[in-house]
């Protein structure tokens, strides 16, 4: 049973732009946004309130009354950002992986069996899949 998700910077940006190519396919999943726990890590807020966002005001406030909401929980992502840090240049270098660090990070929560995250709301499933099957989290 899915009860906590997780969702990509991607999803956030489409949900608050008509414009946005994934415009669409975002608004029937906002079902998700109201129903399950929303594990919010920092890098997404930081990655999701870019400058263009903010000159949003609409979405600025709907996003606003979504992270005010009983069923958000913030997660401190202290543990993670060395190794999240380290795994980017790392795997950059090499060319196995070339995502964000942002993305990296939410790799390594996804991993944590601690945050109990059931499921990924995401547009991006090339850069999850495989961390997502490995820990059982399903992608929406």
């Amino acid at each position: 049973m899915v009860r906590t998700v997780v969702v990509d910077t991607g999803y956030w940006l489409a949900l608050f732009d008509a414009k946005d190519a994934y415009y669409s396919q975002a608004k029937p999943k906002v079902r998700y946004i109201e129903s399950l726990t929303v594990v919010f890590p920092w890098p997404i807020l930081y990655e999701t309130l870019g400058t263009r966002f903010v000159k949003n005001r609409l979405g600025m406030s709907n996003f606003e009354r979504i992270l005010k909401r009983r069923n958000v929980l913030f997660v401190n992502d202290t543990l993670y950002r060395n190794a999240a840090f380290e795994k980017t240049l790392q795997e950059s270098q090499r060319g196995t992986r070339t995502i964000s660090l942002c993305d990296m990070m939410l790799r390594l929560l996804l991993q944590d069996e601690k945050l109990r995250i059931d499921a990924l709301l995401t547009f991006n499933h090339r850069d999850f899949y495989d961390v997502c099957r490995s820990a059982k989290v399903q992608i929406l």
